[in-house]
């Protein structure tokens, strides 16, 4: 899949909970891809894109500064997303336990 086309939450559906690779100057990094939602529009006019949020979670000794980070995908290849770090979510859930979140918008 090339960088540059438009995402939508179908394509994203059936990766949740699968492993994305970042590309970080350190090297690469699992992502698991947590969540994925659409976001209200909010008068946004039919032509554009419905807003996305996702959350990918890595392993929490590594955090990422926030930019834009070459991923990999099996399903979706070769992606360029702009990730930053976000808190654990509250209420705490357990499979948050040892993981740093990170978000990823598209509107």
């Amino acid at each position: 899949m090339n960088a540059s086309l438009v995402i939508t939450l179908a394509q994203l559906q059936p990766c949740l909970r699968s492993e994305f690779i970042a590309h970080t100057s350190a090297g690469t990094l699992p992502l698991i891809l947590d969540e994925a939602q659409e976001l209200p529009r909010r008068g946004l006019p039919e032509q554009f894109r419905t807003p996305l949020s996702l959350i990918l979670s890595g392993p929490e000794q590594v955090l990422l500064e926030a930019g834009t980070y070459r991923l990999e995908h099996s399903q979706l290849g070769h992606l360029e997303w702009y990730l930053w770090p976000i808190a654990p979510a509250f209420p705490a859930r357990d499979e948050d336990a040892g993981r740093q979140r990170y978000q990823v918008n598209f509107s």
